[in-house]
């Protein structure tokens, strides 16, 4: 009764605005949109530290990570930040900043414009 399996929504945003914690407990990811979104949210994270939620979520600053198929440690950090609301805010802060430096387009673009910066370079010596 206070787990709810929401399906495909369009209203993403209203849905992690009414949020406090965002939980992602995934045997297996790859870079999880669903995290970034909740990131820039303002939500703190608790995920299993697959795939590429490790390079998004810094465990103690904007989330905690746990390990997968640990039930057990996906409760205690679920209640830490049920418990802690300071922390909960403080990582969800930590959270937002981190998805507006990282996560913006403007930085990607850029990102995307010095990579492609070096293939040409190297490709010039290279003859």
């Amino acid at each position: 009764e206070r787990v709810r399996f929401w399906g495909v929504r369009s209203d993403v945003a209203d849905i992690l605005n009414a949020a406090d914690i965002f939980t992602l407990p995934s045997k297996y990811e790859g870079n999880p949109m669903a995290v970034m979104e909740a990131m820039a949210a303002g939500l703190p994270i608790v995920a299993t530290a697959v795939g590429g939620i490790p390079e998004l979520v810094a465990h103690g600053v904007s989330g905690l990570l746990v390990p997968n198929d640990d039930v057990a440690a996906l409760r205690k950090a679920l209640q830490h930040l049920i418990d802690a609301p300071e922390a909960r805010h403080a990582m969800g802060q930590a959270a937002l900043q981190r998805a507006r430096t990282d996560f913006d387009i403007r930085h990607t673009v850029r990102q995307y414009e010095a990579l492609y910066a070096q293939i040409y370079s190297s490709a010039r010596r290279r003859g």
